[in-house]
């Protein structure tokens, strides 16, 4: 059977399978018997770009089962898994509802906004605080990857989620965006509009839930200092059409 490796960010470890991205993404999120749910974010990997994988444990322990049925994970690591990877062996990132439907994102080149926001950051490895801050994308990943500061990480995985209104005008309405206490949100963003000397501010230190896909804005970054790879949300014309079926998903577990 074919051999597939995948990263994992929810939680970080790195898996070796049988199944192919779109079987190995439902058996994530909903297992064999549809007995669980639960959302999850990977990355599939080529292996040929990692060399310190364990082929001789690999090749002992991902063999399907004794009725023929492929082995769905072997766990090859759990610890500092994305220090660790290089990036250019990532491929396609893939998205999981709770339900099991997968969405598959692509690499591009980022465009740069020239107008100047405030930008909501989740984090996913190394660690999952999100914050606020006035630095974009390619600025935060530089920031928080300069290894010569007290403060940082060698590789950094987030997305940016939406603010609307109030990346202009922290006073402004939240309308439908579905963040859990949003006085203390707004409040984060008002500090931080006050303090022009600071480039972010914590809005939560640990967070612990599923993300909530509609609040996604322009799609996932990964990288570090010399590297800077980013997968693109589709529009919203993409989800209603093209992507339908898993829009719908991701839009129930939101409510």
């Amino acid at each position: 059977m074919e051999k597939y490796f995948y990263f994992s960010a929810t939680p970080e470890s790195l898996v070796a399978s049988h199944l192919s991205p779109y079987k190995f993404g439902n058996y994530l999120a909903v297992g064999t018997k549809k007995r669980t749910k639960g959302q999850a974010i990977f990355f599939e990997i080529d292996p040929d770009k990692v060399n310190w994988l364990p082929w001789d444990y690999i090749d002992k322990k991902l063999v399907p089962y004794e009725d023929g049925e492929p082995k769905r994970s072997v766990f090859l690591s759990i610890y500092r898994v994305l220090e660790n990877l290089p990036l250019n062996a990532l491929l396609d990132l893939y998205l999981v509802t709770d339900d099991g439907k997968v969405l598959g994102l692509q690499k591009s080149d980022f465009k740069m906004q020239k107008e100047k926001i405030v930008h909501l950051y989740q984090q996913f490895i190394p660690n999952r605080t999100r914050v606020a801050s006035r630095l974009s994308p390619p600025e935060f990943m530089k920031f928080l990857t300069d290894t010569s500061k007290p403060v940082s990480s060698p590789k950094l995985f987030f997305v940016e989620l939406k603010l609307n209104k109030l990346a202009k005008d922290p006073e402004a309405s939240l309308n439908n965006l579905p963040y859990t206490n949003p006085d203390h949100l707004r409040d984060c963003l008002i500090r931080l509009q006050h303090l022009p000397e600071r480039p972010t501010k914590t809005v939560i230190r640990n967070f612990k839930k599923d993300l909530s896909f509609r609040t996604l804005k322009d799609g996932f970054f990964i990288g570090d200092q010399e590297t800077f790879i980013f997968y693109p949300f589709p529009s919203s014309e993409e989800l209603e059409d093209k992507y339908y079926s898993w829009w719908r998903s991701a839009l129930v577990h939101s409510f």
